[in-house]
C-alpha cells in the first residue's frame, strides 16, 4: 500500500478511534491518535522510520482539518470577526494540536512498522 493511502487510513482511523474513546477521562482519549498512527504505520509497512513518518503525517493532516473547522465554524458564526480571531487561533492550534497528534501518530506509526517490516 502506498505511503500517503496508508496516512490517509491512518487519519480516518484516528477520527474514528478519537470519536469513540474521546468520551473518557484522561489518557484513553488520547489512544485515538496512537491508534491511528499504529494503523498507519502497519499499513505504510518498511520499517519503524517509515510507520513513524506514516503515522506523523496522519497526526498533521489531524491537526489541520481541526484548525479548518474552527475557520469554518467561526466565520459562520461571527462572521469576519470570527474569521479573524479563528484564524489568530488556528496558529496556535496548528503548532500545538497538530504537533500533539503527530508525535502521538509517530509513536504508534513506529509501533505499527515494527510489526510490519515487509
Amino acid at each position: 500500500m502506498g505511503f500517503w493511502l496508508a496516512s490517509f487510513i491512518g487519519f480516518i482511523a484516528m477520527i474514528i478511534f478519537s470519536s469513540v474513546l474521546g468520551h473518557y477521562e484522561g489518557a484513553a482519549g488520547l489512544l485515538g491518535p496512537v491508534i491511528g498512527g499504529f494503523a498507519a504505520g502497519l499499513l505504510a509497512g518498511e520499517g519503524v522510520s517509515n510507520g513513524a513518518k506514516a503515522g506523523f503525517c496522519a497526526g498533521i493532516f489531524g491537526g489541520i482539518v481541526i484548525s479548518i473547522l474552527i475557520l469554518i465554524f467561526g466565520a459562520a458564526l461571527f462572521g469576519i470577526g470570527g474569521f479573524i480571531i479563528g484564524a489568530a487561533i488556528d496558529f496556535v492550534i496548528i503548532i500545538i494540536l497538530a504537533l500533539t497528534l503527530g508525535i502521538l501518530g509517530l509513536i504508534g506509526g513506529a509501533l505499527g512498522g515494527l510489526l510490519n517490516k515487509s
